[in-house]
């Protein structure tokens, strides 16, 4: 591999798909030493910001099914001028190309940085103007993180550690740790950390969250619970909170991602459905239940990475898609609260 002063990293995904890429943005920096900047999310940014091994974070807004606004369109013109303006030897995208559309935006981006070389995935024939280029299909055939760890390999450049770190101060443990406490939860406490939010598609009904906690609580009935999700779920927090009549904490919109990562690392155990939040939990190797639905569930499996990790799931002919929302949800609905409440009990007793 020739030597590059600067390397730029692009991911667009969410921070879950950040994370699973770490070990090769990490070998990436072992090896070569050279300065890496990153094009992110918005809700990458946050975390990425506090990892030593990169350079600069640059932000570049999505609409996630939604319009960008005119503000946020003319940022993103000039934070890739900028990129520009910088050199770059190489630049990777470490994102699935999952249509035509989408891979005309990335190559769009990429004409504009105009690195000297441009790595990615071929994603069923879509990354044709990557100049290093590694297959892909649709559907994945293997964990998320192996594909760019690949990217890495056709890089000339060996992957030695396969860990992945979710850094966590002592300022986020110690918000937590007083929030806790205000809501007089002690240290041997059995707290459940629920999260009902993500992609509508892959929601588990909040009526199901409801019903779960209900039979949870009544064979362990001195367990506590924590709601958490982002600022745009507050509602469905508040809604969870309404229909079950058992007290919980609800900090929907309250954590940054790093104490939502401190609160996960305090919990006995946490139900999450297929979003960021479960990674974390996986990462940080917390007892976890993880209600998958139309996710690639190959490609995005917890119990590779660890093994407290129970996953849930019941496959039906439409799985997997990317969906934003889905008026069915059948995938979901085949899941019963019994079902989560009786792993809920199982991973308690093991752990």
């Amino acid at each position: 591999m020739p030597k590059f002063k600067k390397i730029l990293i692009i991911n667009l995904g969410g921070i879950g798909d950040f994370l699973l890429s770490t070990p090769a943005i990490k070998a990436l920096k072992e090896e070569t030493d050279s300065a890496l900047f990153l094009l992110s999310s918005p809700r990458i940014a946050q975390f990425a910001k506090k990892l030593s091994y990169i350079e600069r974070v640059y932000t570049f807004y999505i609409g996630y099914g939604g319009a960008v606004s005119f503000s946020k369109i003319f940022e993103n013109i000039r934070t890739l001028l900028k990129l520009r303006k910088k050199h770059f030897g190489l630049a990777i995208n470490m994102r699935t190309l999952y249509s035509d559309k989408g891979a005309k935006k990335i190559k769009f981006l990429l004409d504009i940085i105009n690195p000297k070389l441009k790595a990615g995935r071929d994603t069923e024939g879509r990354g044709y103007f990557f100049d290093i280029k590694i297959p892909e299909t649709k559907i994945g055939q293997k964990y998320e993180l192996e594909y760019d760890i690949d990217i890495v390999k056709a890089l000339g450049i060996e992957v030695k550690d396969r860990s992945i770190n979710f850094p966590i101060s002592k300022e986020a443990s110690e918000v937590v740790r007083s929030i806790l406490e205000k809501e007089g939860v002690r240290k041997e406490d059995i707290l459940i950390g629920l999260h009902p939010g993500g992609m509508p598609s892959r929601r588990w009904p909040v009526e199901n969250f409801s019903q779960a906690i209900k039979e949870i609580s009544k064979r362990i009935p001195f367990s506590k619970f924590v709601i958490t999700g982002g600022r745009d779920e507050t509602n469905l927090g508040e809604k969870l909170v309404e229909i079950t009549d058992i007290k919980m904490i609800n900090l929907v919109g309250k954590l940054n991602i790093e104490e939502l990562g401190a609160l996960i690392k305090r919990c006995s155990l946490y139900i999450s459905n297929d979003t960021a939040p479960m990674h974390i939990a996986a990462v940080l190797k917390r007892p976890l239940i993880a209600i998958f639905g139309p996710g690639d569930i190959t490609r995005f499996d917890p119990r590779n990475i660890s093994d407290k990790a129970k996953v849930l799931y019941k496959k039906v002919d439409c799985a997997p898609c990317e969906k934003i929302s889905c008026s069915d949800l059948r995938c979901l609905k085949g899941i019963s609260p019994e079902e989560v409440a009786n792993l809920v009990l199982h991973l308690l007793e093991q752990n």
